[in-house]
């Protein structure tokens, strides 16, 4: 079990040490490259010695990010040593990829929203009322002392505008608007980043025409679900909408994106609008928000639509 830490623990536990790795979540969003970044950028005021990594692909859409070229992607023999290891947002360790086997130290720091964290790293934060990992970092970075920059204020309004549905999810409070309203302060243009999340290549407008065709009805209509099958999965394109389009068909209780990344590994994203998602997540190895919740299944694509569309129907029944 982890040690739960309030803000200025958790802030201590930064201060003391000197070698830091940060880790952002695999499929990584937003909100924990944001968070990420934000927390980087502020640590490296204090004259903290800070790698940020993600055992995954980032995606392109991100690179407006201010210090997303630092991420780097760590080969699974290689070994680092550090004082602490931080994972963020990423509400188990099975999300942290290989950082577990590839950092060396003596003590790990998670910070995390998501009410499916398992208390895995030594120290942990935990905010579930939290509408990202985002806002707690902002409250983090203030209790660090550190003032927040206009770089720092773009990675961490990404942070809450994604995880928070450019402000149309339910999660968003008072408090995120708040927060989001401080950020614009400091210099962030909305417009932009509204820009740089939205706008679209034509690759992924390709894409999405050819996930579309592969719409299915499940359960009267309560399930549906888009597939990307190894054929058609491209790392360099963006997905991460797509559950978009069946989530807001009416009747649809559960929408599902099934991504095959690899023959026998298939992700999966879920958006409810009443049922709890998370569980069923978390039963494969995964976790999440109540409405809003992935996994990984080792298995081909047809394989993991089985298992997950059965765990599915057991629960709307």
């Amino acid at each position: 079990m982890s040690k739960h830490c309030s803000l200025q623990e958790t802030a201590d536990v930064l201060k003391s040490a000197k070698k830091i790795v940060l880790c952002s979540h695999v499929s990584p969003d937003g909100d924990t490259l944001g968070s990420t970044l934000g927390l980087m950028k502020a640590l490296q005021k204090l004259g903290k010695d800070v790698i940020v990594t993600a055992d995954d692909d980032i995606s392109k859409v991100y690179k407006f990010l201010p210090g997303i070229e630092n991420f780097v992607r760590f080969r699974d023999e290689e070994r680092i040593d550090a004082d602490l290891l931080v994972v963020i947002d990423a509400s188990s360790l099975d999300r942290a990829g290989n950082v577990a086997q590839c950092v060396k130290a003596p003590k790990m720091l998670n910070i995390d929203h998501h009410i499916s964290n398992t208390e895995y790293a030594d120290y942990l934060y935990l905010d579930t009322v939290a509408a990202a990992t985002g806002e707690i970092m902002y409250e983090l970075i203030k209790v660090l002392g550190t003032e927040i920059d206009v770089e720092m204020a773009i990675c961490l309004y990404t942070a809450l505008y994604t995880d928070c549905g450019s402000f149309k999810y339910s999660n968003t409070m008072p408090k995120t608007m708040r927060i989001a309203a401080e950020l614009l302060e400091l210099g962030v243009k909305p417009n932009e980043i509204s820009d740089s999340m939205e706008i679209k290549p034509r690759s992924n407008i390709e894409m999405l025409t050819r996930v579309l065709e592969t719409l299915t009805f499940d359960a009267d209509g309560k399930i549906a679900y888009i597939s990307i099958s190894n054929e058609m999965y491209d790392k360099d394109v963006d997905t991460d909408t797509f559950i978009s389009y069946p989530r807001y068909i009416e009747g649809v209780e559960v929408a599902i994106m099934f991504k095959a990344v690899e023959n026998a590994l298939t992700r999966v994203s879920m958006r409810s609008r009443n049922l709890d998602v998370s569980g069923i997540a978390i039963a494969f190895g995964g976790g999440g928000h109540l409405r809003a919740a992935g996994c990984t299944i080792m298995a081909a694509l047809p394989e993991a639509q089985k298992q997950l569309l059965q765990a599915l129907k057991d629960q709307l029944v």
